[in-house]
C-alpha cells in the first residue's frame, strides 16, 4: 500500500451499513474522510481516521486534526495489517492518547 494524497473512493463500515466516501490515504493502511450526513447525524466529529478495511479509528471535528493525528500515529504500527494483528499489538490506551492530543477520539459507532 502506498500514500494516496488525491482522493479516491473508499468503503467505511458503520454498525448501520457501509458507505463509500472520498478519502486520502497520508500513511499506508489508514485513510481520512468525513462521514456522510446520515451516518450519526447529531455529531459534530464529521472527520475520521479509518482503517483500509473501512473501520474507524479515531474522529474530529477538523480535517486538520485527523490529519496531524494520522502522522502522529504513522509509526505505530503497521497500519496494513488486519484489525486482529493491530488489535493485539497497538496498545489502545496508548493509541487515544495519542491522537487525544491532536484533537482526536474515539468514534462512537466502532
Amino acid at each position: 500500500m502506498s500514500v494516496i494524497t488525491e482522493h479516491q473512493l473508499h468503503t467505511i463500515r458503520t454498525s448501520q451499513d457501509d458507505y463509500t466516501v472520498e478519502a486520502v490515504s497520508p500513511v499506508p493502511g489508514l485513510w481520512i474522510y468525513k462521514i456522510p450526513d446520515e451516518v450519526e447525524p447529531a455529531t459534530a466529529f464529521r472527520w475520521r481516521i479509518g482503517h483500509h478495511t473501512g473501520t474507524a479509528i479515531a474522529c474530529a471535528l477538523y480535517e486538520a486534526d485527523v490529519k496531524r493525528a494520522a502522522k502522529t500515529i504513522a509509526d505505530l504500527a503497521d497500519w496494513t495489517k488486519s484489525p486482529e494483528e493491530l488489535r493485539a499489538e497497538v496498545d489502545a490506551d496508548e493509541l487515544y492518547l495519542l491522537v487525544g492530543r491532536d484533537g482526536c477520539e474515539q468514534p462512537r459507532y466502532v
